[in-house]
């Protein structure tokens, strides 16, 4: 195994332990609480931080590795692993997007639209799920 290739599992497992923990929070705290409870505001927008960030990361690492075009933005990053079979054009619309929503909860810009966040907490979680299912498929064949 190589350097690049332990790094993009331990990574791997990193972004399914994140998921794991977006999915306990997601099973403690319905909507209407999140949107009055700054703990559960502050805890569910740093799960889909990191959850983002390692997928952006893995991403940018089997970009690297499979010598696949250069992203000019993070979303680039989902499509370019379309482009290079990692999964399917239709799998990467549904991550677009994320690379943008990453920049917002990372800022932290004044104006974060709660419920956007908490429907992104809902449909993040399954995405990301089939994301590792992605990835640790197209490792298998390498």
């Amino acid at each position: 195994m190589t350097a690049v290739r332990f790094t993009i599992d331990t990574h791997l497992k990193h972004l399914k332990k994140i998921i794991k923990q977006a999915e306990k929070y997601k099973k403690m705290i319905d909507k209407k609480r999140f949107l009055t409870d700054q703990m559960a505001q502050d805890a569910v927008c740093r799960v889909l931080q990191l959850m983002i960030e390692a997928s952006l990361t893995i991403g940018e690492m089997i970009i690297a590795e499979n010598d696949l075009r250069k992203p000019e933005k993070n979303d680039d990053i989902f499509d370019i692993l379309a482009e290079g079979k990692v999964y399917p054009k239709n799998f990467a619309e549904k991550l677009w997007g994320a690379g943008g929503f990453r920049n917002v909860l990372t800022h932290n810009y004044v104006n974060l639209n709660l419920n956007l966040v908490y429907d992104n907490l809902e449909k993040g979680i399954p995405t990301f799920k089939k994301y590792t299912q992605y990835i640790a498929k197209f490792l298998l064949k390498k």
